[in-house]
């Protein structure tokens, strides 16, 4: 039997960022919950959210911007303009930090491997 998943709006569930403050992640595929090797999920950045420079060391950083204004810093780049549509691959190994969130902010995440 193949494991099929659905989640309907009204069944999301935002749960605090584990490591950032005022951030919300909506988990929609994870290996510990799913068990695939990937991890996927909304990312909700408020106005004024603060996040510290970080990379994922085995994993690459997939994300689609479906609303919102932003930057990010990515090492060997600079600072990339985020809006809606916007794609960003960064691969894994590398320093990033989303700053300078001037509307409401909402991603879609991917990490491959999984991070979780």
């Amino acid at each position: 039997m193949k494991n099929y998943k659905l989640i309907q709006p009204d069944e999301r569930k935002w749960e605090p960022h584990p490591q950032v403050p005022r951030v919300e992640v909506s988990y929609l595929l994870s290996k510990r919950a799913d068990q695939v090797d990937m991890t996927s999920a909304l990312v909700h950045l408020p106005v004024g959210a603060q996040a510290e420079k970080h990379l994922h060391e085995n994993s690459d950083d997939i994300i689609y911007v479906l609303q919102g204004k932003a930057k990010m810093w990515v090492d060997g780049i600079g600072d990339v303009p985020l809006v809606a549509g916007t794609f960003l691959r960064i691969p894994k190994g590398t320093m990033h930090q989303p700053l300078d969130i001037e509307e409401d902010f909402i991603a879609y995440d991917i990490w491959y491997p999984a991070l979780v």
